[in-house]
């Protein structure tokens, strides 16, 4: 099967996951920071991931939390919605397939 709208977006979650529960069940979003270099400039976007289903379960599973480095492979979509002031906004998420962590977050302490 191919897919015509697949994203692979690799970063570091920027805060713990909310996880929320609805009438279809348990879901989460995760906002992570993907960063791009282009010359001297680097550019941060930062994306929010939502997990349904399995792939909620999979952040049960890997414990995932700030910090963490991931990918999370899926599918690019952009949702709509009115913010605080009344203002129309749109962003870009991705619904993930699959999120998995590949570093922990690293430890501010050293040690000698």
């Amino acid at each position: 099967m191919s897919l015509n709208n697949e994203i692979r977006l690799i970063g570091n979650i920027v805060k713990d996951p909310d996880v929320y529960e609805s009438d279809h069940g348990k879901f989460a979003r995760l906002r992570i920071a993907s960063n791009t270099k282009r010359g001297e400039t680097e550019d941060t976007l930062f994306i929010d991931v939502k997990l349904f289903g399995n792939v909620f379960k999979d952040l049960e599973y890997h414990n995932l939390s700030k910090g963490d480095k991931v990918v999370a492979y899926g599918r690019l979509a952009i949702e709509e919605y009115t913010d605080k002031n009344d203002i129309k906004r749109r962003e870009p998420v991705v619904y993930a397939n699959n999120v998995i962590k590949i570093a922990k977050k690293q430890s501010s302490e050293k040690s000698f």
